[in-house]
């Protein structure tokens, strides 16, 4: 294993501190007069060993290992919103040992507090962060104190050092083409675009990440050109990838798909990214049989990546076996502090009368069943709700509309389509021509009410005692074969379920609940076509969303690894 320390050592005193204990410790052992007492803290889903420091300059009378997260400051200072995000980007976001629940209680050290000058702001932002606690510490001149994260644990000061057991040296993984790899062109399967543009530079931020981990980059999958809506009959210059499952026929469907193709058909890949805009996450997990997660909007950095409407844009991570995902999400989301670990926390399971059941029986079905086992292993039941009759009874944008799917049947693209004319399909270039300025505010002002009444009034994201989760379907759960005629270009209903996770800003986790079959008009026989359910929860809860669904697909006997090829069974 590698570990690796924090920003700097400390030697202070302190002045009075609440201690919450917000990780565990353990004891490994001891063996011989000379050995050190090693300990080890679980914070989220980050292992850390101890290492105890020279001076123990955080003399606390508690029972529990308490974080600590120290900031330098000078006699005169003013302390600032402004001072702290810089602190934050320029020393914790670049640190991989830093936690979000080191933010918990911060010291700064090196003045009294009647010698800085606080700003409102800053108490803000500390808010925030979450924040318990404030100390202030003069400390001693003779100390060389550096800034960083700290446990206090025994009666002792301690370094933290993340812990490494070798990540993924071994992960193969490939990338949509519209993620920059330093010395390779980014095609968007698209010729014109190959030619125009030189190779990429340096690597995409969400590549980079991954490779610093440890990862391997096999090579780049296909993507429906320019990153649009593109259906196989469509795809002229470069074929659409087949989808694996079932007959072998099937639309692989958004424009990740051959991300999502690739993980469906090689044994050999552990994961694969593509991006999401409204849908190109979900659907190809659905379509091509395998696991995936939109992250939360935000949460890590997407330069690099060519998107469709950067307010909705997300890379989105691919793969078999969702047992793996929190291992994943934990190194390629970084520090950030959006990210929400898993708690005790009550979970509540929202079923939207809205989109079920679906239409088709068979689908309702396996969902329903997926949903029962979710219940089972979180000990609640579902709470039955009606987004329409909530937004009706709660009238987020007054008594004249009160029809949520009126009120939203053309946010779904006015919002954005007027942005995407430079590189769109003729058919989206048509559509976008038509849209005026004043009808894209809008209709983006209507996206901006209804994000915040889901938040809320729906998901109560500031609730600390409650984690709510959605249950949504994945269209509608047919065959759908790539030799069709491609239907006209159309408007996504911004009340599709596809719209909800981006305009909310929110992960959505989509898993394979079962399958169903469908007479295949290719291979004359029944073959086995997958069923995906995506899950959304609150931005954030990226990570409790995967460890959600392993714990009831666990609960319900169901294998969390998924079968390349035919069948995912």
């Amino acid at each position: 294993m590698m570990r690796k320390p924090p920003l700097g050592k400390s030697s202070a005193h302190t002045s009075s501190f609440q201690t919450p204990a917000v990780a565990s410790g353990a004891l490994i052992g001891s063996s011989g007069a000379a050995f050190e007492e090693e300990i080890k803290i679980t914070i989220g889903d980050v292992e850390y060993l101890l290492i105890l420091n020279q001076e123990n300059f955080l003399p606390l009378d508690v029972n529990t290992p308490v974080l600590v997260l120290v900031s330098l400051t000078q006699p005169g200072q003013s302390i600032s919103r402004t001072a702290l995000r810089d602190f934050r980007a320029t020393s914790l976001e670049q640190d991989d040992v830093f936690h979000p629940e080191f933010y918990s209680n911060i010291v700064f050290y090196g003045s009294k507090e009647d010698s800085l000058q606080i700003e409102p702001d800053a108490i803000e932002e500390l808010e925030a962060w979450n924040t318990k606690t404030r100390t202030f510490v003069e400390g001693s001149p003779s100390f060389a104190v550096a800034a960083g994260p700290y446990v206090f644990a025994k009666n002792q000061t301690w370094q933290p050092w993340k812990i490494y057991y070798d990540f993924n040296a071994t992960f193969m993984i490939v990338v949509k083409d519209n993620m920059d790899i330093a010395g390779h062109k980014t095609t968007l399967c698209n010729r014109a675009w190959e030619e125009l543009y030189p190779a990429a530079s340096r690597n995409a931020a969400c590549i980079q990440v991954l490779l610093d981990a440890g990862v391997i980059v096999l090579g780049k999958t296909k993507l429906e050109a320019m990153v649009m809506d593109e259906e196989p009959l469509e795809c002229v210059e470069f074929t659409a990838p087949f989808n694996p499952r079932g007959d072998g026929y099937q639309n692989p469907s958004g424009s990740s798909s051959g991300s999502a193709a690739g993980i469906s058909s090689y044994d050999w890949l552990d994961f694969s990214l593509g991006s999401d805009t409204n849908g190109s996450g979900c659907k190809p997990a659905d379509y091509n049989g395998c696991f995936s997660i939109r992250p939360s909007t935000g949460i890590m950095d997407t330069s690099g990546v060519v998107g469709h409407f950067p307010k909705f844009d997300m890379p989105v991570l691919f793969g078999r076996d969702i047992s793996k995902f929190s291992e994943f999400i934990s190194v390629w989301y970084g520090t950030s502090p959006m990210l929400r670990s898993p708690s005790k926390a009550q979970v509540k399971i929202l079923y939207p009368s809205d989109y079920l059941p679906t239409t088709n029986s068979a689908q309702s079905q396996v969902i329903d069943n997926f949903v029962k086992e979710l219940e089972t292993a979180l000990q609640v039941s579902r709470v039955n709700i009606s987004l329409a009759k909530e937004w009706k009874k709660d009238c987020p944008d007054g008594p004249n509309h009160l029809n949520i799917a009126e009120y939203l049947k053309l946010v779904g693209s006015k919002c954005f389509l007027i942005k995407i004319t430079t590189n769109s399909s003729p058919g989206w270039r048509d559509i976008a021509k038509g849209i005026s300025q004043e009808e894209r505010d809008k209709y983006w002002r209507r996206s901006e009410i209804y994000r915040h009444w889901l938040l809320d009034n729906i998901f109560k994201a500031h609730d600390k005692t409650t984690m709510t989760i959605m249950i949504l379907p994945i269209e509608k759960g047919e065959p759908n074969y790539r030799d069709v005629d491609p239907p006209l270009h159309g408007m996504l209903d911004g009340f599709d379920t596809l719209n909800m996770s981006p305009m909310m800003r929110a992960p959505e986790l989509t898993t394979i609940a079962g399958e169903i079959p469908y007479d295949s008009i290719v291979a004359k026989r029944p073959e086995p076509r997958p069923i995906g359910v995506s899950i959304i929860g609150a931005p954030g809860m990226d990570l409790i969303l995967a460890k959600l669904v392993e714990k009831g697909m666990n609960a319900g006997g169901i294998s969390t690894s998924l079968k390349t090829g035919r069948s995912t069974i």
